[in-house]
């Protein structure tokens, strides 16, 4: 069995209010909904439009694009935030790190999902499932968040699986039964059924997946154009489409987890080595030069320091790299020594240049 027959699709649970709710822990059993714009006049009625509703909003009906007055409706107690965007990218990156450290492709969708490729060493669906528990555990581990996770043959039926057990599910779906499960889910788990084309479904009393399955091809084409075969497809277990590294690296990081949580130099120390040396296996396999170092530090209580140095011309020395990286991290535990104790230390690089084909680097000589 090839690696490429395995696709993970992983979504993360309720993600804006998920990251909210993480940081003041006394709304965790309260509906929330974080909004796009939320503002009021007097008199009236806050407006705006839901970006994402915490699992005790949904049970009120509350959900994404909701505005914010038919939310109030529903559920006068809903508690109102603004959008974080800062905090949102910045966990979004680190969990997009986590996915990058065991698997062989991650292609990001969104700031909260992602496609990914299990490395060559993968070759069952017991062994995809395993690596997929390490991937949501260390998730949880390092930004106190859950995700779902969908594993299957292909990346439609994939993301499909994400979405059946929510939250902090994980679902696989072996090839031999792909189409028994999907067969009896809801033409609308397919994605990008929206509102138009499920009309269209409904008038030909297409209710399930199983349904769209056994409909014939001529009328879809007639009726949705190309759209209606790709449906067609999606129903059948059919989906080649390849999961593609996300494009346009402009950064190489990798982390490492102090457990337990630490204030030892000389541990955060030998974790900065084991780090800078992923980092720069990384570099070396995508024949990359560097230009940029930075060092973060994240303390027990999740807030974060972070220091950058560049080097004058770009390079691909690991030595470079680890005094650059030592340097810095002696910098940051002098600077926040009333944090005292750390959870995680990452490192990166930036300012990427591609190797030219006929140049060598340092490593080629050993």
């Amino acid at each position: 069995m090839s690696e490429n027959n395995i696709v993970m699709h992983i979504d993360m649970d309720s993600f804006y209010a998920s990251v909210e709710i993480r940081d003041r822990p006394d709304l965790k059993e309260k509906p929330v909904a974080v909004c796009s714009k939320t503002y009021s006049l007097e008199k009236d009625a806050p407006r705006g439009v839901i970006s994402a509703a915490s699992y005790p909003a949904r049970k009120f009906g509350l959900h994404s694009a909701m505005s914010l007055s038919e939310a109030m409706k529903l559920c006068p107690d809903v508690i109102l935030l603004p959008m974080n965007r800062d905090l949102y990218k910045q966990v979004s990156d680190n969990i997009i790190k986590i996915i990058g450290k065991y698997m062989k492709t991650v292609q990001q969708v969104s700031i909260d999902e992602a496609y990914a490729l299990f490395p060559d060493s993968v070759k069952t669906y017991d062994d995809a499932k395993r690596l997929a528990e390490t991937v949501k555990n260390e998730i949880f581990a390092a930004e106190r968040i859950t995700c779902s996770v969908g594993i299957a043959p292909n990346k439609s039926t994939a993301k499909i699986a994400s979405g059946f057990q929510k939250p902090n599910g994980m679902t696989v779906v072996l090839p031999e039964n792909q189409l028994s499960f999907l067969s009896p889910l809801s033409i609308t788990k397919i994605p990008g059924v929206g509102q138009k084309t499920n009309e269209f479904f409904d008038l030909y009393n297409i209710k399930t997946i199983g349904d769209l399955a056994k409909t014939d091809k001529r009328l879809l084409f007639e009726k949705l154009g190309k759209t209606g075969l790709f449906f067609s497809d999606i129903a059948n277990g059919v989906d080649n489409a390849p999961v593609i590294e996300t494009a346009d690296v402009k950064s190489i990081s990798r982390f490492y987890s102090l457990s337990p949580f630490t204030a030892d130099s000389k541990a955060l120390s030998l974790g900065c080595d084991a780090v800078c040396e992923e980092v720069h296996k990384l570099l070396t396999d995508k024949k990359m030069f560097y230009k940029t170092v930075t060092v973060s530090l994240r303390f027990y209580d999740f807030s974060t320091a972070s220091k950058s140095k560049s080097h004058s011309v770009h390079v691909s020395d690991i030595n470079i790299l680890k005094r650059y990286a030592q340097e810095m991290l002696l910098e940051l535990i002098d600077a926040n020594a009333q944090h005292k104790k750390s959870r995680q230390i990452s490192v990166g690089v930036s300012k990427l240049k591609k190797t030219d084909a006929n140049q060598m680097q340092l490593s080629d000589f050993f």
